[in-house]
C-alpha cells in the first residue's frame, strides 16, 4: 500500500501517476492493435458497426464502471483511516452491491436489446454486426464488474505497480484472444467482445488470488454472507451517484449517435475513427484525474484537507500541459494519424475525421480541468456536483444534435463535444471553489457541496 497522506504531494502524485500512465499506454496500445485488427481484417464496416452501438454500450458499462470507481473511493478513504475492520467491511459491501447491479443490468439490457438498437436508427449495413456485438458485451457485464472492483481495490491502496501488472496482463491476453477469435476462429465482431471478456476474467481471477494472499482484509469469511445494511447504504450514497453520472453522460451520447446514424455510413465511420483516436490520446488525462482521486480520498479519510488542494494544483498543471501538446498535434495532424493507424483511404471518411479534430482538439484544455476537478470531488465523497456536471454534459449532447443537426449536419454533432465539456467543467469549478472556501451559507451551496 502507498500512503499518500504524508510526503511531498507533487512527488506522490507523479509516482502514483506514472504506473497509471504506463497502464494507460498499454491499454491504448491494445486499443490501437484491436482497432487495427478489426479495421484491417474485418473492414471499416465492422469498425463502424461497433461505433454505431458504442453510445449504448457506454451507457450500460459506464454505470458499472462508475459504481466500481465509487466503491473504490470509499475503500481509499478507509485506507486513510488505517482501520482494517472498516476496510474489510467496505470490500464486502462492494461485493454485495456489485452482484445486485450486475444481475439487474444484464437481465434488463438483454430484454430490451432489439427494441433499443432499432430505436437508435443504426444504418442497415451495420445492424447485424452491431446487434451481435452488443449482446455479447452485455453477457460479459458480470466479468467487467468483477475485474473492475478488484483492480480498483489495488488502486485504492495505492498499489500502482501491481495494478499495472494486472492491467498489462489483461491487455496482452486480449490481443492474443483477438487473433484467436478473429483470425484463427473467425467469429467476427463477437470475437472482439469475447476476447475482452476472457482476458478480464483471467486477470481478475489472478488479481483476486493475489489480494487474498497478500492482504488480510480482502480475505472473505462466513460472516461476510450477512448483509450490513448500514454499510450498503453508505456505499450506495457515493457509488450510485457516480454510476448514474457515468450513465447520464452516455444518454447524451446515445441521442448524439441517433442523429449521427442518420447522416450515413461515411459520417459514422469518420466519427468512430475520430472518437477512437481521441480516446487513446486523452487517456493520460484520466490517469491524472484518477491519481488525484486516490490522493484526495486517502487524505480526506485522514483529515488532511490542506494537502488535497496542493494535489489539485499539481495535477491541473500537468494535465493542462499535456492537453495543449496533444490537442495541438491532433488539430493539425489528426487526419494523417487516421491514415497511418487505420489505413483509412476513403476521402469522405477522412474529411469527417479532419472536421472532428478541428472542432474538438483545442478544447482538450477544458477536458483536462474537468477530469481533475471531477475526480477530486469524488475522492472527497462529494457526489452531487459531479452528478450535476454529468447532467450538463448530457444536456449539451442532446440539445445541440437535436436542434442543430438539421441545419448544420455533422458540424452540430462534433460541436456538442466541447460544449458538453464546457458545461460540465463550469459546474465542477463552482462546486470545488465552494468546497475549498467551505461555503455552505445557503441551501443551494450546501446541496452543491454534499
Amino acid at each position: 500500500m502507498a500512503d499518500m497522506t504524508t510526503g511531498n504531494p507533487l512527488k506522490l502524485i507523479i509516482r502514483f501517476t506514472i504506473p497509471l500512465l504506463l497502464g494507460n499506454i498499454v491499454s491504448q496500445l491494445y486499443s490501437l492493435i484491436d482497432t487495427v485488427i478489426v479495421g484491417r481484417t474485418l473492414g471499416l464496416g465492422a469498425l463502424g458497426a461497433i461505433g454505431a452501438v458504442t453510445g449504448l454500450v457506454a451507457f450500460v458499462q459506464g454505470f458499472i464502471l462508475g459504481v466500481a470507481s465509487g466503491l473504490s473511493l470509499i475503500l481509499a478513504q478507509r485506507f486513510g483511516t488505517r482501520n482494517d475492520e472498516r476496510i474489510h467491511s467496505s470490500f464486502v459491501a462492494s461485493i454485495w452491491i456489485s452482484l445486485a447491479f450486475v444481475a439487474v443490468l444484464t437481465a434488463a439490457s438483454m430484454g430490451v436489446a432489439d427494441f433499443i438498437l432499432k430505436a437508435i436508427n443504426i444504418p442497415e449495413a451495420f445492424y447485424a454486426d452491431g446487434h451481435r456485438y452488443f449482446i455479447t458485451v452485455m453477457l460479459g457485464l458480470a466479468v467487467l464488474m468483477y475485474y473492475s472492483v478488484l483492480v480498483n481495490a489495488l488502486r485504492s491502496m495505492g498499489s500502482t505497480t501491481q495494478l499495472l501488472f494486472f492491467i498489462t496482463l489483461s491487455q496482452v491476453l486480449n490481443i492474443a484472444f483477438d487473433f484467436l477469435f478473429i483470425l484463427v476462429i473467425p467469429m467476427g465482431v463477437m470475437g472482439v467482445a469475447i476476447a475482452t471478456i476472457l482476458s478480464q476474467f483471467i486477470s481478475g481471477l489472478l488479481c483476486q488470488l493475489y489480494l487474498m494472499k497478500k492482504v488480510a482484509v480482502f480475505r472473505l469469511n462466513r460472516h461476510d454472507f450477512k448483509l450490513d445494511k448500514r454499510e450498503i447504504k453508505l456505499h450506495l450514497n457515493i457509488s450510485l451517484p457516480i454510476g448514474i453520472q457515468s450513465s447520464i453522460i452516455s444518454i447524451g451520447s446515445i441521442i448524439l449517435q441517433l442523429k449521427l446514424n442518420g447522416l450515413g455510413t461515411m459520417a459514422v465511420e469518420g466519427h468512430a475513427i475520430g472518437a477512437k483516436i481521441e480516446s487513446m490520446t486523452t487517456m493520460p488525462l484520466v490517469s491524472f484525474g484518477v491519481a488525484t482521486a486516490t490522493y484526495a480520498a486517502q487524505n480526506y479519510g485522514a483529515g488532511q484537507i490542506d494537502r488535497i488542494w496542493q494535489g489539485v494544483k499539481t495535477s491541473t498543471i500537468i494535465s493542462l500541459t499535456y492537453s495543449l501538446l496533444v490537442g495541438g498535434s491532433l488539430f493539425f495532424f489528426g487526419k494523417d494519424l487516421a491514415v497511418a493507424l487505420f489505413n483509412a483511404e476513403n476521402g469522405d471518411s477522412l474529411a469527417y475525421v479532419d472536421r472532428y479534430f478541428k472542432a474538438t482538439a483545442l478544447f482538450y484544455l477544458v477536458l483536462s480541468i474537468l477530469f481533475v476537478f471531477r475526480y477530486t470531488l469524488q475522492g472527497m465523497g462529494k457526489s452531487i456536483a459531479p452528478t450535476i456536471a454529468g447532467f450538463m454534459e448530457m444536456i449539451m449532447r442532446i440539445v445541440i444534435p437535436l436542434s442543430l443537426t438539421g441545419l448544420l449536419g455533422f458540424q452540430a454533432i462534433i460541436f456538442s463535444h466541447p460544449m458538453a465539456w464546457i458545461g460540465s467543467t463550469a459546474a465542477l469549478v463552482y462546486a470545488l471553489w465552494l468546497v475549498k472556501r467551505n461555503d455552505r451559507s445557503s441551501k443551494f451551496k450546501r446541496f452543491m457541496t454534499s
